[in-house]
């Protein structure tokens, strides 16, 4: 989310040379932020320090003067002259005034703040905002997420085509994530190969759709040396705030071992983080399930069988002809011990891989079940992991 500063550094650019406009879009950031606003603009017109009730003061008074003198010459009068001559011939306590080129000051703190190759924001830019995001996410009782990315066989790339190619792969990648990202998002290049995203008010589960998104655009990319196409992918992690951890440096922790997971699992993949290493533990789960698509997107799609794969705590895999997107929610009937009653299962689709031309391998996550099941699935998983799980013939009518 971009702080009260960039985003009046945006309205300043946006609004150059039109004072109506910039007035009335600070007003409304004003009635959204509150009298934090007033510092900092002053300060952006005139490198000056106040407080927020003398800020607040001041621009009231800079607005009144700048009305005032419109009315005396009958014509509209720029913001700047206004503020300028009020500084320097009204409040003539104010020592040294400096109303800045704001063209300029926009551009030596973009450099200051920004990676100078990929125009993402660096890590030391990126570490403030994520401070920033998790006091305001306190306040405010709001969740957050981040996604933490890093190109699969990025040396392999560097040491085939060259560090040029490689740049150019960074750069390309990167503007494909500026592309992807929401207004409110902070994208950063955190180091060589290394992005990571900050999605305010974003649940874990959303922040996985998006990340799928990035991960299967950056897959479709084609780069070219000396007439050789090739294709790159990346891996990336999760973690949200305040789920996973409390501060910074550990939400960092917790998405880059989420990342490492994701290479560890075959690359060109998105994992979440959990605290809960059992999840990740899986136990042979083959046999027919039933799966119902649920929402507005599917209601198309009946009911349908598939044939599972293995089974967590959390989630399961299974094959199917089905190509469901990442994010669908689905109803599940699983037969555990008992085919004749089959655990029921809300899940969400968290991985989707192509098999072959037909065949799909899909990755569910567990989102809602009632404590019956709960309790039954804990049960089957602790009686089945030493030795696996043999297949269920006999529930192939359930």
């Amino acid at each position: 989310m971009k702080t009260v500063r960039e985003y009046l550094i945006q309205l300043i650019g946006r609004f150059s040379e039109d004072d109506t406009g910039f007035l009335k879009e600070v007003d409304r950031l004003i009635k959204s932020a509150g009298n934090e606003v007033y510092p900092v603009l002053l300060n952006l017109f005139t490198q000056l320090e106040f407080s927020e009730d003398e800020a607040k003061m001041v621009w009231e008074d800079i607005l009144q003067h700048h009305y005032k003198l419109n009315s005396m010459v009958g014509r509209q009068v720029k913001l700047l002259t206004s503020m300028c001559d009020y500084l320097l011939s009204v409040k003539k306590s104010l020592k040294n005034p400096t109303v800045v080129e704001l063209k300029l000051f926009e551009e030596t703190n973009h450099h200051s703040k920004c990676d100078p190759m990929t125009g993402l924001y660096n890590r030391s830019y990126f570490t403030e905002a994520l401070s920033g995001e998790i006091s305001r996410s306190k306040r405010q009782h709001t969740e957050f997420s981040l996604i933490f990315l890093d190109l699969d066989n990025f040396k392999k790339i560097n040491d085939q085509y060259g560090h040029l190619t490689g740049d150019t792969v960074l750069t390309r990648i990167s503007s494909l994530i500026q592309k992807e990202k929401r207004a409110e998002d902070t994208a950063a290049r955190f180091g060589g190969e290394e992005m990571i995203i900050l999605l305010p008010e974003t649940n874990k589960m959303n922040a996985l759709i998006k990340a799928d998104r990035i991960r299967q655009k950056i897959e479709e990319q084609e780069f070219e040396y000396e007439g050789k196409r090739f294709n790159v992918t990346v891996s990336g992690g999760i973690a949200s705030f305040p789920l996973d951890a409390q501060t910074s440096q550990e939400l960092i922790e917790c998405s880059d071992k989420a990342m490492y997971r994701a290479k560890a699992g075959g690359k060109n993949r998105i994992e979440l983080y959990s605290q809960d290493k059992r999840q990740y533990m899986r136990i042979d789960f083959s046999g027919p399930i039933k799966v119902q698509p649920l929402g507005h997107r599917t209601t198309s799609l009946n009911q349908f069988k598939v044939q599972s794969k293995d089974l967590s705590l959390t989630g399961m895999l299974f094959e199917t002809n089905e190509n469901l997107e990442i994010g669908t929610r689905v109803q599940l009937a699983v037969p555990l011990d008992r085919p004749d009653r089959p655990m029921i299962v809300i899940g969400t689709v968290v991985r989707l891989e192509k098999v072959d031309s037909f065949k799909y391998d899909v990755g569910i996550s567990f989102v809602q079940m009632d404590l019956d099941d709960r309790n039954e699935i804990h049960s089957f998983f602790a009686k089945n992991q030493p030795g696996g799980l043999p297949h269920f013939k006999n529930a192939q009518n359930g």
